[in-house]
């Protein structure tokens, strides 16, 4: 019975402190750990003011599931309570020399429904929008006024994570037969008709690659242990095409935007201009790259573009 009591008194101390944790509104502190984002996948198919007031919207709504969620918080703490003024009546009734478990069984209900109610109320809560998100509005911002009239941005949005499963591109073994995966995240697509007959497609890439976690034997024991994932490295890309309108522009080479030239973040890895079409690769070192820097190179690219005399 002295058993039974502790690891009843265990339980009720643990889901005590659960839904108190529940009741408190989360904060987010910083940590060394990557942080982890809200996923989001936006197929990009309309005019830009059209796209940005969307995304606008989509953040408010998940702002007020979480907020609505907040009105409920305290519930399930009550609840407990509730259930503990329940068993305490049958508590009563056993030194009164009865023996009675219908109160106890009552109160374990309203902690099964405690407990269901504040995993419910954890799920309503989000995580911060990944900087790329807002990235990305400034993005459209800029060019929206270099659009073809009534014309629109073309592509996708995907924040739904770099290492997912479905964006291994391939996988290596090496001479310990250790597997090395490679992530592709293509995170944003555009393709636009500019408003000077030019068709831009731009590709923002995140290449990632893993060592999967394996299994050891240690030198000290001779005990097999397991080795964790490690990290070894992350490259970012941009890839731009821009196919010239041949009535407006010639494609004229220059010295301060070619192969091998550092342009803010980035540096050009790849440059093509054959067949009346801009073709350029450039990769970055960094783990994050800013909007400003992505605009700087389309902006950079244009130096490659002469306006022929009217």
């Amino acid at each position: 019975m002295e058993i039974l009591l502790c690891i009843s008194g265990i339980i009720a101390l643990l889901l005590f402190f659960y839904l108190l944790n529940t009741a408190r509104k989360k904060t987010r502190t910083p940590s060394v750990r990557k942080k982890e984002y809200t996923p989001v996948y936006i197929s990009i198919a309309d005019k830009p003011d059209s796209i940005m007031q969307g995304m606008d919207k989509f953040v408010k709504e998940i702002q007020k599931t979480e907020t609505a969620g907040d009105k409920w918080r305290w519930i399930p703490l009550m609840i407990f309570f509730a259930g503990v003024g329940l068993m305490a009546i049958d508590g009563l009734l056993l030194l009164l020399g009865y023996t009675s478990f219908v109160f106890i069984s009552g109160g374990v209900v309203l902690w099964i429904a405690a407990l269901v109610m504040a995993l419910s109320l954890r799920k309503s809560d989000s995580n911060d929008f990944s900087p790329r998100y807002k990235g990305t509005k400034e993005i459209l911002y800029t060019l929206r006024d270099d659009l073809k009239p009534d014309s629109t941005f073309l592509g996708h949005l995907d924040l739904t994570g770099a290492m997912l499963k479905t964006k291994v591109a391939h996988e290596a073994k090496d001479s310990q037969n250790r597997t090395t995966q490679y992530f592709r995240d293509e995170w944003l697509a555009l393709k636009a008709k500019l408003y000077d007959g030019n068709i831009l497609r731009v590709s923002a890439i995140q290449r990632t690659k893993q060592r999967q976690p394996y299994w050891k034997r240690s030198r000290v024991s001779g005990k097999m242990k397991q080795k964790p994932a490690k990290l070894k490295g992350i490259e970012q890309q941009l890839k731009v095409r821009i196919a010239v309108n041949p009535e407006v522009y010639k494609i004229v080479p220059n010295r301060e935007f070619r192969q091998g030239v550092n342009v803010s973040k980035y540096t050009i890895a790849q440059l093509n201009t054959e067949g009346g079409i801009i073709d350029l690769v450039a990769s970055s070192p960094f783990e994050e790259v800013e909007p400003e820097q992505i605009l700087s190179l389309l902006h950079s690219a244009y130096s490659l573009l002469q306006r022929k005399a009217a």
